[in-house]
């Protein structure tokens, strides 16, 4: 027999490889469709998600999607881009993270700095005709999204009693600090349930600080430039980074 210390793993083989860098561009091309058509925010997107990587790719099930969106909508930030970048992490590491974070962003920064430009020279109440049925769209996105993500997570008595509560606030009461409140009374009902959840295996977790110094020096670094330089781009970074910092619960809020 040969010694443990002695046996040795082989290496990945070529085809390996190809195989993953192929699954890695069909999934960016994914995202650049989403990118492209996902409007209505991040609830709307959740149901593009769940059509298009869950059940059409299967790149994670529509249990790991719906965590990650929780997970997401506690942080700040846009729920929608962390999703997708999470994705990307989880699939191929930092390095598609990143790329999938281009990828989905890049459209919409395309359309917005083509509209920006422009509608200084258009008449306003010919832009006002053109974007007066842009709200009944996403509305209508969003109810659509709102059914498909109930079919997956409303099974229970708490959770019926949850969505109804919740909708029956925010209709009362438009305010900004209330998005983030309802998720932490949905979170602290999850916690007195919590033993009659489902138990999951306790896996050690494993930090990767480079990319969270990565992530803290360009949030650093857009604050500095921001307040020592009269440029406009590092101010409107600074306060758009700011404002990402402290935002909470999707776009709504």
């Amino acid at each position: 027999m040969i010694p443990q210390e002695d046996i040795q793993l082989a290496p990945p083989s070529r085809r390996s490889e190809r195989v993953k860098r192929v699954r890695n561009i069909i999934f960016l091309k994914d995202v650049a469709a989403l990118g492209l058509s996902a409007f209505g925010g991040p609830q709307a997107h959740l149901a593009m998600m769940l059509r298009l990587l869950v059940d059409k790719r299967r790149y994670l099930t529509a249990a790991e999607l719906l965590e990650l969106t929780a997970l997401c909508q506690i942080l700040p930030g846009p729920t929608s881009t962390q999703t997708i970048t999470a994705i990307g992490f989880r699939l191929g590491g930092p390095n598609l993270a990143y790329l999938t974070l281009l990828v989905w962003m890049l459209p919409a920064v395309c359309i917005m700095t083509a509209a920006g430009l422009t509608i200084s020279y258009l008449d306003k109440a010919q832009v006002a005709r053109l974007v007066q049925y842009v709200q009944p769209v996403a509305i209508g996105f969003v109810a659509y999204s709102a059914y498909k993500i109930a079919e997956k997570v409303i099974h229970t008595k708490t959770s019926v009693a949850l969505m109804v509560v919740a909708a029956m606030l925010v209709y009362q009461f438009q305010v900004p600090w209330l998005m983030p409140l309802l998720l932490l009374l949905g979170g602290l009902v999850t916690t007195f349930r919590y033993r009659k959840l489902p138990q999951e295996p306790k896996v050690p977790l494993r930090i990767e600080w480079s990319n969270f110094v990565l992530w803290l020096g360009v949030f650093v670094g857009a604050a500095v430039l921001g307040q020592y330089t009269q440029l406009l781009p590092c101010a409107c970074s600074r306060t758009s980074t700011a404002t990402a910092a402290s935002c909470l619960g999707a776009g709504r809020c």
